[in-house]
This record gives structure tokens, C-alpha cells and sequence, in this order.
């Protein structure tokens, strides 16, 4: 069961389906992550076949409704707790809007703000409170997001605070509740130079024990949870990935009116006719339930357009066995033509926006810098040509970018500043062959001052390239090597995540000096019993499996703290589906998901105060 199935089912089991009784109606009041997870997980037939007629946000003046029972569904906090207790007239002036109200808890709430609900004016109108332990959005079958925007302040800007790691923390354990066997993992770190990784891992420990003693976490010696701080690999997040989903949202979410990407609704839109977006407009979502979609996504864009046209030439190839059927006089055979053809129409429409999609993709690729960008990268990122030959120096080919050349095409600043970041990580920071004078020379020539923020705040991720830190460097451990035969000229680069998923997963040798197990007073690395307190979460106990009632494997749960991009998000599916898993199932999480260029938005800003 991937990650979003098993989200939306705790959503309908423990949630909706227990309250519903046909005939009756509630509505369901929901804070921002509340709002996030439902529409991510639902669709509005489940929403509607489960008794839920409206939708509100809890932090909005909202209509009476005072024949109706309400869901709620929000995080267990001082203001949730406030709004609901005002929407129930408290204070006495408030009117009240709802007949009972059903509270569900995304995580587990304090003591503190439970005894403050239960002593309320409003506690004879709480029919449930419930903890569902799911705290995060399961953006795809192995992928989920924290939803934290303010994450690199809050990690690497010294902006976070006791309560906010408490919440980060919570909602990450969250992830292993929700999982099948729910398992409890042992904690792993990277050998990070960043105090902000060891605080994290001490807290979901924390968490963890807690959890498993309360019976939500079954006890697992295999499976682990690995924190990874950003500059666990300060490449993958610069890089132009060409596969399809990666470079879909890296180069369209930002294109022209005529076609665009949302990367927060997942769709892609684009005009029937090629005009603007005001007339004749096509969405379509990119989602998981989308089948064609799931095939083509991890594909190297021109094996992409490869099979779209395949599939477009195979379905064409249908059409042409209906057409032949025109003539056809009996009944039957008439009518089992004409119940085809709707199936055929939706297959074609289908893919003809994923050709349109891929089109899109190639045009912006091909008709600016991108092309002659995405080379560079990879020689920079891997440090050899496309031949297998070792480059000693990338200066003469990063010239054309920053300085503008008779008649070519001008580089945009963002593209100039991934190249710099990628040569400077190429260089591993100032050294004889780069100096500070002539860094700052480049970043003239470039036109990138304003830029400059990003290369100055990497010493935040511990990437001290100026070697002026009392931050001590990174050991971190040699790349796998990898046969080159066979790759795309343009991806060469393995997202370093991709080593540590196949060394768990496939060789189980994962170096522990590199990436150690982190141990609390009462469990350690060989030591995970289980406790027998009485679940809160309403299951009446420990969760039962849910794939054929099988017990399903061990999981690798992989978090970077701050962003994972989307190579990183295709790793997890790619190691999955190999045959040497040996039963694992890997699973990826961050507290966002970005394009490079919102990575470098968040790069720029880390250090600026709100």
C-alpha cells in the first residue's frame, strides 16, 4: 500500500466512516494542514460519500450551522483549541455554529491543551476527540512533504525554537505511525558538522519511545529512519535533471502564459490553440492515479517522447480497428463499437497532453541556455567529460555563461549562479586555483551581486567554501562508483541519496562512521521492545497489516531536512522497484519539495530576518 493509499484510508476508517449514518450530513472544519492533507489524499466523491457536505477553514468568520455536526480536523494547538472554542460561544457573546462537534487531532496533543478542553464551557458538545497521528502530506507513493516553508530558517538560519522542533519532530514520527506495521525504525544521522541534525534526531528519539510504549509502533529490528542534512549533497539541488516529472517542474512552473506547471496543485495547464491561457485552456493533474503518468515520469525525456508516440501510434492503431467496424450492421456489434469510443476519446486526450507536456519541456530546453547549461553541470558535478576523461578546470567553459557573448543567448541570473555554486563545490570551495579576489571577479563579471547571498549563505548548510569557519569540515563518504555505459550524455550525475538507499536496501553495509546510530538513554541500536499501553489513536491497540494480511518488510524512511528536489523523490521509486530490494520499502521526506529555483529563493534569504 503506497504512503497516500495508507493516508487516506486512516482518513475514511478512523475519521469519517465511524461518525457516518446515511441520511445525515456534517461539515468538515479544517485548519491549513487539515485543508492540505485532504485535498491531497481525497477526492470530492469520498468527501461526499462519507457524509461530508461543505468544507471550512477554521480561521475564517463562518455561517451558523447549528443542525449540523462538525469534523474537525487541525493540528493541536493554542489557536485551534481557541477557534473551537469560540465556535462553540466561547466567549458567551460568540454565537455558535454547530450542533457537536467531532475533534480529530493530526498528532498527539498536550496535556496541558487537553485539560484546557476538557474543562471548557464547550466539552459537553465534544462527541470525539481522537489523535490519527497524520501530520504530514503524502505527496506521492513513496514521498512526503512536512509542508514547512520557513524550513532553512528554522534549521540553518538559528531561527528555531523549543516548540517548533517539538512540532517537526512530531510530525516526522507521524510518517512511521502511518505506515503498514507501523513500524518503530532505528534512528540514523549522517556524520553532519550541524548541531541542528543532532537536535532533531534526539527529539523524534524522544518520540519514537514514546510512541512505541503508548502500542503505536510495532517494535523493528530492520527498519530505519536516516536524517540528512542539506549539504549531505550540495549538488543534486542546483542541477538541470532531464528526466521527465524533474524537468517538467523545474523549467515550466515559471514558462510563458502558453503553458505552465503549478508545482503546489500538481497540473499542468496549457492553451488547445497555443494562444494565451484566457481561452480554450487544458489542465491536467500529475498525480499518481494517473497511470500513464506513473510510467512515463522517471523517464529521460527522450525515452519519454519515445513512448508517448508509441502509445500514441497503438492507440491510433484502435481507432483504425473501430473505423473499419463503421459498416458494421448488427446490434450488438454496433453497440460495443459505440460504448468503445468515450474510453478511446479519454486515452487520446490523455496522451496527447502528455505529447504537449513533453513538447513543452523540449521547447524550453532547446530554444534558450538550458541546452548548453545542462552539459556544463554534469561535467562540473561529476568531474569528467562526457568521455570519461578527468576536467582539471571548468573556467574556460564557464565564461560564456557569466560573460554575454556577439549574438548568443543571455544566460538569466539564476542560471549563471547555479553554474558558480557548481564550480565552486567543483573546487571544493577557495583554494590556490580559486581564490576569494577572483570569485568575487567572476560574481562581477556575472551580474549576480544581488545574487551573491546564496554562495555566501552555504557555510549556513556547513559548506564552509571560504575555510574562514569554526565549523569543522564534512567527512563525508567516497561515491559508488557506477558503470557510465549506457547513460544520457546529459545524466551522468546519481543523486548521493541514491548511494545510501542501494547500501541499505541492496548491500546492507551502510558505513555507521559516516552515518551513525543515534541512541536515547532507552533504546539503543540493538534494543527496540515494544510497550503495552492502550493505543490513543482509536485502533484498540497495534494497527494490523494491511497488504494480504502479510507482514510487510522493513522500511527505509530517508528525511533531509529544508528540501529534497524531484531526482532525489525518483530515487526512492527507482530502488524500490528493482528486484534486490530483498523486501525493503523505501520512502523519501522533507519539509518541502523544490524546484532549483525555489531552492535558490530559500538559499538567498536564509539569512535575512522576518
Amino acid at each position: 500500500m503506497s504512503l497516500k493509499d495508507a493516508a487516506r484510508k486512516i482518513i475514511i476508517e478512523d475519521m469519517f466512516r465511524p461518525l457516518h449514518i446515511r441520511g445525515e450530513w456534517k461539515v468538515l472544519v479544517v485548519d491549513s494542514l487539515g485543508k492540505k492533507i485532504i485535498s491531497t489524499c481525497l477526492k470530492m466523491k469520498d468527501i461526499l460519500d462519507n457524509g461530508i457536505t461543505l468544507i471550512e477553514d477554521i480561521t475564517v468568520t463562518r455561517q451558523p450551522l447549528t443542525y449540523l455536526d462538525a469534523v474537525y480536523f487541525m493540528r493541536p494547538n493554542q489557536e485551534n483549541i481557541g477557534n473551537l472554542k469560540n465556535d462553540f460561544g466561547e466567549p458567551r457573546d460568540n454565537p455558535r455554529l454547530y450542533k457537536a462537534a467531532h475533534v480529530f487531532f493530526t498528532e498527539i496533543i498536550s496535556d496541558e491543551l487537553l485539560v484546557e478542553l476538557a474543562k471548557s464551557d464547550m466539552a459537553p458538545s465534544v462527541l470525539t476527540v481522537k489523535e490519527v497521528n497524520l501530520a504530514f502530506l503524502p505527496v506521492e507513493e513513496r514521498v512526503f512533504s512536512l509542508d514547512n516553508p520557513d524550513a532553512y530558517k528554522h534549521y540553518y538560519g538559528n531561527e528555531m525554537t523549543d516548540q517548533r522542533l517539538e512540532e517537526l519532530a512530531e510530525q516526522l514520527v507521524t510518517v512511521c505511525a502511518t505506515l503498514d506495521d507501523s513500524p518503530c525504525p532505528k534512528v540514523r544521522t549522517c556524520n553532519s558538522n550541524l548541531e541542528c541534525v543532532r537536535k532533531l534526531a534526539k527529539k523524534v528519539q524522544e518520540k519514537l519511545d514514546k510512541y512505541r510504549e503508548a502500542d503505536l509502533l510495532t517494535p523493528s529490528n530492520r527498519s530505519q529512519l536516516i536524517i540528512l542534512d542539506r549539504g549531505f549533497d550540495p549538488v543534486s539541488p542546483f542541477l538541470h535533471d532531464l528526466t521527465f516529472q524533474a524537468m517538467a517542474f523545474d523549467l515550466l512552473s515559471s514558462a510563458s502564459a502558453s503553458s505552465k506547471i503549478d508545482p503546489v496543485k500538481c497540473t499542468y495547464t496549457y492553451s488547445e490553440r497555443g494562444g494565451s491561457l484566457d481561452e480554450s485552456k487544458t489542465e491536467i493533474l500529475l498525480d499518481s492515479s494517473n497511470e500513464v503518468w506513473r510510467e512515463l515520469r522517471h523517464l529521460h525525456i527522450s525515452t519519454c517522447m519515445q513512448n508517448v508516440n508509441k502509445k500514441a501510434q497503438a492507440l491510433y492503431n484502435k481507432y483504425a480497428t473501430i473505423r473499419g467496424n463503421q459498416g458494421a450492421t448488427d446490434v450488438h456489434e454496433m453497440k460495443s463499437m459505440i460504448n468503445k469510443m468515450p474510453k478511446y476519446k479519454k486515452e487520446e486526450a490523455v496522451l496527447t497532453s502528455f505529447l504537449r507536456l513533453a513538447e513543452d519541456c523540449m521547447k524550453a530546453y532547446s530554444s534558450g541556455t538550458v541546452e548548453r547549461a545542462v552539459k556544463l553541470e554534469q561535467d562540473m558535478a561529476t568531474g569528467y567529460d562526457s568521455t570519461g576523461n578527468k576536467i582539471e578546470d571548468n573556467m574556460r567553459a564557464c565564461v560564456p555563461v557569466f560573460v554575454p557573448q556577439n549574438n548568443a543567448p543571455i544566460f538569466t541570473p539564476y542560471q549563471k549562479l547555479r553554474v558558480l555554486i557548481l564550480y565552486v563545490l567543483n573546487k571544493k570551495g577557495l583554494n590556490k586555483h580559486l581564490t576569494k579576489d577572483t570569485l568575487s571577479r567572476l560574481i562581477a563579471k556575472a551580474d549576480i551581486q544581488k545574487e551573491e547571498k546564496a554562495v555566501n549563505n552555504l557555510i549556513s548548510l556547513g559548506i564552509d567554501i571560504f575555510g574562514t569557519s569554526d565549523i569543522p569540515p564534512r567527512q563525508d563518504p567516497p561515491r559508488k562508483e557506477r558503470d557510465m555505459s549506457g547513460l544520457y550524455e546529459t545524466s551522468r550525475f546519481t543523486p548521493v541519496v541514491m548511494d545510501i538507499m542501494e547500501a541499505v536496501v541492496h548491500d546492507r553495509n551502510l558505513d555507521a562512521n559516516h552515518y551513525p546510530f543515534f541512541s536515547s538513554d532507552s533504546q539503543n541500536s540493538n534494543d527496540v521492545e515494544g510497550g503495552g499501553i492502550i493505543s490513543l489513536r482509536g485502533h484498540g491497540g497495534m494497527r494490523q497489516p494491511v497488504m494480504g494480511g502479510r507482514t510487510t518488510g522493513p522500511k527505509l524512511i530517508i528525511f533531509v531536512m529544508g528540501s529534497i528536489g524531484y531526482s532525489e523523490m525518483r530515487c526512492a521509486h527507482q530502488v524500490s522497484n528493482t528486484q534486490a530490494t530483498r523486501g525493503w520499502e523505501v520512502i523519501i521526506g522533507s519539509d518541502n519539495i523544490l524546484t532549483p529555483e525555489k531552492y535558490l529563493d530559500k538559499l538567498i534569504t536564509l539569512n535575512e530576518r522576518t
